[in-house]
Formats: structure tokens, C-alpha cells, sequence
């Protein structure tokens, strides 16, 4: 069955070739070099939506091996995709454990493909649900050899410490961004400047002291942009 889906997948992936924009084929933008069909975030975000209205008849069984076959496909935008369809569909999303996130991550480069995936598909509830395994998974993360991991890290938070004020989320952000702050991969500091500036809303104070605490040892984008954002509530 997940070869029959994932086929239905590609065809439409096939179909829609070419209707992207300036930076839908571009890789050095996106950041990675796998094989792209040129296809616009708005036109794969069509035919996931076709697809989760077409096929609700999925098990979250069949749905999470559909995605381990997309995460796992050469293309950009089958990973995308899988991404997209996660964020689609919410009854399956409660079934992603931390193991799945790590094995997909295994297969995603640059920070396109690991924001789709790590952006707003794991909520704060979710991860407070069972948040000994998601904490430590957060951890680990931050840990990795892997830069796209430990940059998961950190945009796995952005979302959960942005709509939710519990302080166990925002211990574990402080702690991820302590231990990568002295990175200069840019894929980390433009994610630590990211959360920094998300945790803002419900811990406002904390931030403010953690950056001229820390100012000399963070990254100067994300010391310079956190410090705008709390002077002036702008981006």
C-alpha cells in the first residue's frame, strides 16, 4: 500500500513539474542538493490538502510509513511534502513519537527541509504530554554531529515556547541555545536569533536578561535582532 500512495504522490509531483518560483529550484538557497521538481510551496500545499481530503481513510500506521517512504525519497519535494501532510493532518500528527523525528531527520539537509518538518508540526501539548521523551530527545538533538539535528533543536521549540508559557519548555530552549550559542554555522545562529525572538512573548524578562547576560557569547545576529524585538515588538 505505501508504495501505491507514495506513487500517487510522485505522479502529482510530476504533474505540477515546473510551476515554481525563483527559489523553489534554487538548492544553494534552500540549502541542500537533492534532485528538485521546481514546484512552488503553494502548489505541494494544494496537493497535500487534495490528498488528506482524498484519502482520510489512511491509518495513522499506513500515513507514518507513506512519510518514512517520502522523508526517504531523492527529492526535495517529496520531503517537503511529507512535511506539509503531517501539518495536515492532525489525527495522525499525535502519533509522531521523538524516534520518528530522529529517523526522518537523518534524511533531511538544509534549512528548508528541516524547518517543514520541524516548524509547528509538534505542538507544546504534545510534547508536555510525554515530555520525558521529548525533552530528552531535545537534548540529544542539541548534542548531535548531525548541524541539521542540532538545528532541530532549537526550531522544534520556536512554535511550543511561542504558544505556550510553561516554564519546562523554555528551561530546555534556554538550555539548547547555551549550548550551541558559540556555533557559527548559520543554520545555528539564525535559529537561536529565531527562538530567542519567539520566546519573547511569554518570558519577555528572562530574555532580556539572558541576552545582556550573555550578549558577549551569543551570535551577533541573534543579539541584535532579540534586542530589536524588545525594544520595538517588530521582527
Amino acid at each position: 500500500m505505501t508504495e501505491n500512495l507514495r506513487a500517487e504522490i510522485l505522479l502529482q509531483l510530476k504533474k505540477h513539474s515546473g510551476r515554481g518560483t525563483k527559489h523553489s529550484g534554487n538548492m544553494a538557497y534552500l540549502g541542500n542538493v537533492h534532485f528538485s521538481y521546481h514546484i512552488s510551496t503553494p502548489v505541494k500545499r494544494g496537493i497535500a490538502k487534495a490528498f488528506v481530503r482524498e484519502r482520510q481513510e489512511i491509518s495513522p500506521q499506513n500515513f507514518l510509513r507513506l512519510l518514512d517512504a517520502l522523508f526517504r525519497g531523492r527529492s526535495h519535494d517529496e520531503k517537503v511534502l511529507a512535511a506539509i501532510l503531517l501539518g495536515y493532518s492532525e489525527i495522525h500528527r499525535q502519533h509522531v513519537t521523538p524516534e520518528y523525528l530522529d529517523s526522518w531527520l537523518d534524511h533531511l539537509v538544509g534549512w528548508a527541509e528541516v524547518d517543514a518538518l520541524c516548524y509547528s508540526n509538534i505542538a507544546a501539548d504534545q510534547m508536555l504530554a510525554h515530555w520525558r521523551e521529548w525533552k530528552a530527545m531535545l537534548a540529544t538533538f542539541s548534542k548531535d554531529k548531525n548541524v541539521h539535528k542540532r538545528r532541530a533543536s532549537l526550531v522544534l521549540l520556536t512554535g511550543p515556547v511561542y504558544h505556550s508559557p510553561d516554564p519546562r519548555l523554555s528551561k530546555i530552549a534556554f538550555e539548547n541555545i547555551g549550548r550551541l550559542k558559540s556555533e557559527k554555522d548559520i543554520l545555528i545562529t539564525k535559529a537561536i536569533s529565531w527562538l530567542l525572538r519567539r520566546l519573547i512573548r511569554n518570558h519577555k524578562k528572562e530574555v532580556a536578561a539572558y541576552i545582556e547576560t550573555n550578549a558577549d557569547g551569543l551570535p551577533k545576529i541573534a543579539v541584535r535582532e532579540t534586542r530589536r524585538k524588545l525594544l520595538t515588538g517588530r521582527k
